[in-house]
Order: structure tokens, then sequence, then C-alpha cells
């Protein structure tokens, strides 16, 4: 399947009539009759109407990130930031412990948490935590979502530990990975908020390829929405390539690989045979299966991806290595 926005121009471009001026909704039974084409251009003006507005990032997230940034930064002022949200500042405590960042000694306290393991890391846990929050739910696509959410853990991870065997600088790797998809995540949602008097949402099984591609543009809108750094907004938008501009986009480049090892381990955003999965039917479920192509990303541009940041065979192998313990420090081990 094309990516979105290379082989074919999809919606309308600022100027044009038209533009941001779609329905924002759609209608009881458009999820059935309308073709992929129709279904594209639909999604299209809903994420890019001017109406349109992602979830809200958690202030506490949205100013820690900026506040990462900065090379001036004390840690009385990353834990006076963290104190004003309680919510996320005890899961910041909860998790240091549980994925084993904080080695033998227990960590009790933000402050001990961020001299321990640093300011970045501590930037992309509470990221994790306001995605989990405010990105990752939803009461009408909640098996969908949690797929998600696993998908894109796992791919964080996978995202940093590449760095390790590369020249790339790790410091956006776990976020990019973790926020990759998320034009998944925010498309489902602006059908769940348009439903409108319709008691269900577009059913999945209709709106998959469309969604597959709409979802880079829904990302790109996402990040510039929420003021995310340049590099991340660029690696989002272009996930599933490696040359931007003529030249190899070395965070775009990890983030494919990362995405593809995701997958290699059963953790894609597809059900997997057997998945307890509370809301989906299994006639669903085996129908969304068959999109095996769903968020993969071409052989060609993975050559690419490995060209990009020098990796041989060897050095994979040692990447996949050490990505399958990550999956079961972090809860997510195929079992």
């Amino acid at each position: 399947m094309a990516l979105f926005g290379r082989n074919k121009k999809q919606g309308k471009s600022k100027g044009e009539e038209g533009y941001g001026q779609g329905e924002a909704s759609i209608a009881e039974g458009d999820d059935v009759l309308l073709d992929e084409e129709e279904m594209v251009e639909k999604l299209l003006a809903m994420i890019e109407s001017p109406d349109y507005r992602p979830p809200t990032l958690p202030a506490v997230a949205v100013e820690l990130m900026t506040l990462s940034q900065r090379s001036d930064v004390e840690i009385d002022d990353v834990v006076a930031l963290l104190e004003q949200d309680s919510m996320i500042a005890g899961r910041v405590i909860k998790l240091v412990g549980t994925v084993g960042l904080a080695g033998a000694v227990k960590i009790t306290s933000l402050r001990e948490a961020t001299m321990r393991i640093g300011l970045g890391t501590i930037r992309d846990i509470v990221m994790e935590i306001a995605m989990n929050m405010r990105v990752f739910k939803s009461e009408d696509y909640g098996d969908t979502m949690e797929l998600l959410r696993q998908h894109a853990t796992a791919t964080a991870h996978f995202a940093r530990i590449l760095t390790k065997y590369t020249t790339l600088e790790s410091e956006f790797a776990f976020m990019g990975g973790l926020m990759h998809d998320v034009g998944i995540a925010g498309t489902l949602l602006a059908l769940s908020d348009s439903k409108g008097r319709r008691k269900s949402p577009p059913d999945l099984i209709s709106i998959w390829p469309a969604v597959e591609r709409v979802h880079m543009r829904a990302g790109e809108l996402m990040a510039k929405h929420w003021d995310l750094p340049p590099d991340i907004q660029l690696a989002i938008a272009n996930h599933h390539q490696v040359m931007i501009g003529g030249q190899p986009h070395p965070l775009s480049a990890a983030l494919a690989l990362a995405n593809e090892m995701s997958h290699f381990f059963g953790l894609g955003i597809l059900p997997k045979e057997g998945a307890a999965l509370e809301q989906m039917s299994e006639h669903e479920a085996d129908c969304i299966r068959s999109y095996t192509t769903l968020d993969k990303t071409g052989a060609k541009t993975l050559m690419q991806a490995r060209e990009a940041l020098s990796l041989d065979e060897k050095t994979l192998g040692l990447i996949r290595e050490e990505s399958e313990q990550a999956l079961e420090a972090i809860g997510l081990g195929r079992g």
C-alpha cells in the first residue's frame, strides 16, 4: 500500500477552495458505502479542519519537555514541576522502580529519581504516562487503543536501544518511538468524537485502509499542535521512510527499524492470534488481521534505514537480543 502523500495527492492544500471545510463527520452507513478514496477524503477533511483539536496533554508533560531542552535547568525546577501533578508524580516513582531503571537501590522521591536516571529519561517517562492517560484511551476503540499503546511502548524502547549501537543521538529516540503512530490514535479519537447521533463510530473493518493512508498526516498535525521538537515532528510525519529532501534522516531510520522490530516480536497494531480482546468481536479481529501490511515499512526502505545507521547483521542480532530482554522487563514479553 502506498504511503500517504507520496504517490497521489490527498485532500486540499492551503489556499485551495474548500481547504479545511470538508465534512467533519462520517454519517451513519458511510463507513460501509464509501470506497477507500472517499473515506480518505472524509478523514482528511476531519483532521485538517480548523476546528480539529487533538487530545490535550497534561501541562506538566508539556512544560517538562520544554524544560528538558534548557542547559541551565536545576533539579529543584524539575521536582517542583512534577509536584504540581500528584498523579503523574506518583506514577513516575512507581514506573521508575518497575522498569528497573534505578538499579538495586529503591527510589522513594522525585529528587532521587531525577538524580539517578537523568532529566531526559524522566521526561520520557512522564510523556509515556501522559500518552497513556490522554491519547491511548477510547471507549469506542478500546481494544485497538490498547494494542496501539503496547506497540508504541515497545517501539519507544527499541528506538532507545538502537541508538546505543549507532552514532545517532538518543535524546528524542524514545519520544519518537512512543509517538510515531500517534496519528492512528488521533484519527480514531476524532472519529469517536464526531459520531454525533450515531450509536457508534465507523466500524474498523471498513476504515482501516483509509486510516493507514492518513495516519502520518494526522501525526504531523498532532505533533505541530503539541509543539514537539522539530526533529520529532519530522520523524513522526515520515516514519515509514528514510530519505527526506534527498538525505537520510537518522531518527526516521531508527523509528522505521524499531517499528519493524515491534512487528517482529508480535507487537504490531493488529490483534495477535489468541489475544484477549474485550470489545472486539472475533469476526472483526479476523478481518483486521487480514490487513497484513498495516503500519509496515517496505523492504527497500528498511534496507536504507540499516545503511543510514550502519547496522550489519551481527549488530542487528545484538539489538534483537537486548530488545527481547527489554520486553520482559516492561511486561510485554511474548511469554
